[in-house]
């Protein structure tokens, strides 16, 4: 069976349980907070979705220390189920549609914020504006990439705003190239 449909249809089975708990926002948090451990530590990701010979004790374990603290009662059974039908290859997967989905029923939008330093206060600043102009709940993620020298880049719905040094200094050479094609 395709991993797509199988991941839809578990993320579509966990959205429907935490609705019924009323936990949703905890178990949301605990989804993203396993995806990017997932996405950045690859033997995390492999343990929990390949290693067949660890047992779901152990998964959840690694999962909690992943997480700093418990696991929800909804995640615990969810990676249990996960686990008894034998899907845990498909675990990132199902959390990245469970994400979205979430995401989408709740009117959560989410920007990307890239910043040369480490800036708490300007994502503090962006999250209440775009708040004020889009209206709902906004979260912004901030990455670090020294390469822009300063200022930010602000991706959110497929807009980009760049008010970095390097996208002026591309904007400035990008004139003076055309500038010289018109002379020659």
């Amino acid at each position: 069976m395709n991993a797509g449909i199988i991941a839809s249809r578990y993320a579509k089975a966990l959205l429907k349980f935490v609705r019924e708990t009323g936990n949703g926002r905890n178990v949301y948090s605990q989804a993203c907070r396993l995806v990017g451990c997932m996405e950045e530590v690859v033997q995390f990701r492999e343990y929990l979705e390949n290693q067949n010979e660890i047992g779901l004790d152990r998964k959840i374990e690694l999962a909690e220390a992943a997480l700093d603290g418990p696991l929800s009662m909804e995640m615990r059974r969810f990676i249990a189920l996960v686990c008894e039908r034998r899907r845990m290859n498909c675990f990132l997967r199902i959390l990245y549609v469970f994400v979205e989905e979430y995401r989408k029923e709740n009117g959560i939008k989410v920007g990307k914020l890239t910043v040369a330093i480490p800036a708490e206060d300007l994502k503090e600043r962006m999250e209440k504006a775009v708040q004020e102009k889009e209206g709902g709940v906004v979260q912004v993620e901030m990455a670090v990439d020294p390469k822009i020298i300063g200022g930010f880049i602000f991706e959110m719905d497929g807009k980009r705003m760049d008010a970095s040094v390097e996208g002026r200094i591309a904007r400035i050479r990008r004139h003076l190239v055309e500038k010289n094609n018109r002379i020659v």
